[in-house]
């Protein structure tokens, strides 16, 4: 009986909040400790989005983004905002569709596909590929959807595409991004979640989408 009415985690202090992450009731310590390392957190937790707030009062680290050597401008921003976002996009979309995936994988994954095409650049061609799986399936799969993206472009012929040196500025401002956006938590997903709050319209309609296709019954053929 005593188990009852403990913490499912510690077994020791009164639970205070039910956490959907371990489908039981923790005391308010091991939600502030364990969240987003041993707990894999649901995105929409009340007590994980409260969390949030506090993590962006964060200062910043200039001094430790990755790949100082490459600059970027204001204008550069601007001018591939539009190519920046589909990436950024199609990151979130692959994030949301594989619920494992965390911040530290898509760092991973970023910084692999930013060495590769500066090899690229440099007129060789070598793939610098993430050693963990989970970081390696999105890896292939960023480097699938711009591969196919600038084979797009070339097709059209009115519009050039994207020359590798700005793909690595791309890539390098998202990865920049990433990192100041993540707690850096084992199972941290604080980057995904400010990409859901960035492509808020579309994530909802994937939600929606995947909670539909969960309710859907299954045909049963004789």
């Amino acid at each position: 009986m005593a188990s009852e009415i403990l913490c499912v985690i510690c077994h020791k202090r009164k639970p205070k909040r039910a956490c959907p992450g371990v489908n039981g009731n923790i005391c308010a310590q091991c939600c502030g400790t364990e969240r987003e390392i041993s707990i894999d957190c649901p995105l929409d937790c009340t007590y994980l989005r409260e969390s949030r707030k506090y993590e962006r009062e964060k200062p910043t680290k200039l001094d430790e983004l990755p790949f100082k050597d490459v600059a970027l401008s204001g204008n550069f921003v601007y001018e591939f905002e539009m190519f920046i976002g589909q990436i950024g996009y199609h990151i979130m979309q692959y994030a949301l569709q594989n619920p494992a995936t965390v911040d530290k994988e898509i760092i991973d994954a970023l910084d692999k596909l930013v060495r590769t095409y500066q090899t690229e650049q440099s007129g060789i061609y070598y793939e610098s590929l993430p050693e963990e799986s989970g970081a390696l399936g999105l890896f292939r799969e960023v480097k699938l959807f711009i591969d196919g993206l600038q084979k797009q472009q070339q097709e059209r012929g009115n519009i050039a595409a994207v020359k590798t040196g700005d793909l690595v500025r791309s890539l390098v401002f998202l990865l920049r991004m990433a990192c100041v956006n993540t707690n850096g938590r084992l199972r941290g997903r604080y980057f995904i979640d400010f990409l859901r709050l960035t492509f808020p319209e579309q994530a909802q309609a994937q939600a929606q989408a995947q909670a539909q296709a969960k309710e859907e019954p299954r045909l049963i053929v004789p």
